[in-house]
């Protein structure tokens, strides 16, 4: 026994300093998650109770939080996924998730080297006049560098982190443990969506699905015919699995309001321009970028015209094809709610293993809604919110055990128009998004073809009167509200409606020990 012991410890430690030496700190990082782990189970369900409920909230956010940052790779992108999931986890989790937006660690210039040589097989002298050592930013999977090619172009060259492909994995693994703790620790069926963040994931890190991904999207912009919205060009020849070569983009990040104002642009038409970009993306071509944060957004002058502006669109790493049966149901779900047939809004919502129409409806809205009550036009009362908390805790575990029948792609598509959501308000609420969505639901009810199989879109305005009507109303509801508002309280649309919701779901969040979300909570 002693003698096996001895060559166990002897093979362990072997084992760590390969590990340790080759630079994939697998056996490091999976101590640090496996630890992380049994303090997340001590804490809920141990140490938790309804005194020190913030406070275990807090110990477990900031563990998590450190993890990432010791782990780095692939686990600073799985908390930035937690801080995305807005209204499922208290407060904390928001607070110390965030700070991982800028956490990211840059690698050397000579690790890039290495691996450009790697994958292109020719040095990057041979290929470029110029290259900045220095990353002009760093995200969790892959830096960006600028440079400038051979024939004059200069271009943003994307280089993948080395070992995330090595450790890709065993951090799935350890992800999968640990939603089965968290699943463990709060009771929800976490893990029935974990093969969907998986899969996901595996396409991020292959720079070639990412080459794909731009390109669908560019030729379904073609297809439809907006000229307003740009996707940089990519050099094939260039693209790897751990490279990406595409157009350099001198813009504005959509979020720089007074930037884009000094160039003379309209930034409500802009916001107007970019919330129906992804509408269309959603009801229409079906093939939807998923991750659309301020860093994705630019806005510059029109090449050849700088009196107009241009939306450009970058990282395409994580987008989505919808099943066309889903993408007609979700289109004939916001229609159904603006022309108030009940029927066939619960038909949907049932269809998606969804037992409450109306809490459904407020999650995609981003809005309070009840049956019954125009769009914009209902005000949560008290004895509302107090019949909400006596029930929604019984709703959200009948919700729960019929995830099986939960689209995966509303996943994605929900993520997508939180981020757009988000993006309106950092920018002022000035555009009714609401009414977009439902202008571009209303043309997905009719649009039975698949545009990107198709190579033509025709588009319809067969529009039913009560519809156009309703959406007159709603807007004129939500022009005077803005007024209404900014008169006397000096408060944005969004922020308003944000508020609304935050007292329509604080029952989630009483129920569950957690205290109601701040002002950080719902910023993507």
């Amino acid at each position: 026994m002693r003698k096996f012991l001895k060559y166990s410890l002897g093979l362990g430690l072997a084992a760590f300093g390969y590990d340790e030496y080759n630079e994939s700190k697998i056996i490091r990082r999976n101590a640090n998650t496996i630890r992380c782990g049994l303090n997340i189970l001590y804490q809920y369900k141990i140490r938790f109770n309804a005194e020190n409920a913030n406070d275990v909230h807090e110990t477990v956010a900031k563990d998590i939080y450190e993890t990432c940052i010791r782990n780095d790779g692939l686990y600073v992108k799985f908390g930035q996924g937690i801080a995305a999931s807005e209204h499922l986890l208290p407060p904390p989790y928001f607070k110390w998730m965030s700070l991982l937006q800028d956490k990211a660690k840059a690698v050397s210039f000579k690790r890039v080297r290495d691996i450009f040589e790697e994958e292109i097989g020719k040095k990057i002298e041979e290929i470029f006049d110029e290259f900045d050592e220095i990353p002009i930013a760093s995200a969790s999977i892959a830096q960006v560098h600028k440079a400038k090619l051979k024939n004059g172009d200069i271009v943003a060259v994307k280089v993948q982190k080395p070992n995330i492909k090595k450790q890709f994995g065993s951090d799935m693994l350890m992800h999968h443990i640990i939603c089965g703790v968290l699943q463990y620790a709060f009771d929800m069926p976490i893990l029935q969506f974990q093969e969907s963040i998986q899969s996901n994931l595996q396409k991020e890190i292959d720079f070639r699905i990412e080459y794909e991904n731009g390109e669908i999207s560019r030729r379904a912009l073609q297809i439809i015919g907006r000229k307003d919205v740009h996707i940089p060009k990519y050099y094939e020849e260039l693209n790897t699995q751990r490279i990406l070569v595409s157009e350099w983009i001198d813009g504005i990040k959509i979020s720089h309001q007074d930037e884009i104002r000094k160039l003379g642009f309209n930034t409500k038409q802009i916001m107007d321009t970019v919330i129906s970009a992804f509408a269309e993306q959603i009801f229409i071509s079906g093939f939807v970028h998923c991750d659309p944060h301020p860093g994705n957004i630019f806005i510059r002058p029109k090449p050849g015209n700088n009196k107009q502006y241009e939306v450009v669109l970058l990282d395409f790493g994580l987008c989505i094809k919808l099943e066309n049966q889903f993408r007609l149901d979700y289109s004939e779900f916001w229609t159904s709610i603006f022309l108030q047939d009940f029927t066939k809004l619960k038909q949907i919502v049932r269809k998606w293993g969804i037992g409450n129409e109306e809490m459904f409806a407020s999650m995609q809205l981003m809005k309070p809604y009840q049956m019954k009550q125009p769009v914009h036009c209902h005000q949560v009362t008290k004895e509302d919110v107090m019949k909400l908390q006596l029930k929604m805790k019984d709703e959200i575990r009948e919700m729960m055990k019929q995830t099986d029948l939960f689209p995966k792609d509303l996943i994605f598509v929900n993520r997508n128009m939180n981020l757009v959501r988000s993006v309106n308000k950092r920018c002022g609420s000035l555009v009714n998004r609401i009414n977009i969505m439902a202008r571009y639901a209303q043309q997905g009810t009719q649009q039975f073809n698949d545009i990107l199989e198709s190579q033509k879109f025709n588009r319809k305005y067969h529009s039913s009167l009560m519809f156009e009507l309703r959406l007159w109303v709603s807007g004129l509801v939500y022009s005077l509200l803005s007024i209404w508002l900014k008169w006397k309280k000096n408060q944005k649309v969004e922020d308003f409606l944000e508020q609304k919701q935050k007292e329509q779901f604080q029952g989630i969040h009483e129920q569950y020990g957690f205290k109601t979300p701040d002002e950080k909570t719902f910023d993507a």
